[in-house]
């Protein structure tokens, strides 16, 4: 399952966390990128991943954000039609930078 736009979410920047550098494995089933710290002077990064329905082996829709900070792994499931929209998966992205930093 092809996640279209991928690659244009280089560059998008959230509270200074900015997605840099996404790429995917060759059958497009995982999904990666990583996030820049921008705030700080040595750029301290987190790992985005995003695992589609084959890559988990499921029969259901759901693709599975993770994003790993320092010492935190968030998990968030979206719908194979939420994931369609950029937009609403940016949204998604700024609501779980929130959710790490709130910790």
């Amino acid at each position: 399952m092809k996640i279209k736009g991928w690659e244009k979410l280089s560059g998008i920047t959230y509270k200074g966390y900015c997605i840099v550098n996404p790429m995917h494995n060759a059958q497009e089933t995982k999904y990666e990128a990583t996030i820049l710290n921008l705030n700080l002077p040595q750029k301290p990064k987190w790992e985005l991943s995003v695992l589609t329905p084959t890559f988990k082996f499921k029969q259901d829709d759901t693709f599975s954000i993770m994003i790993w900070s320092e010492n935190k792994i968030l998990t968030h499931l979206m719908t194979k039609q939420r994931m369609s929209s950029m937009f609403i998966f940016i949204n998604e992205f700024e609501e779980m930078v929130d959710e790490i930093l709130s910790k």
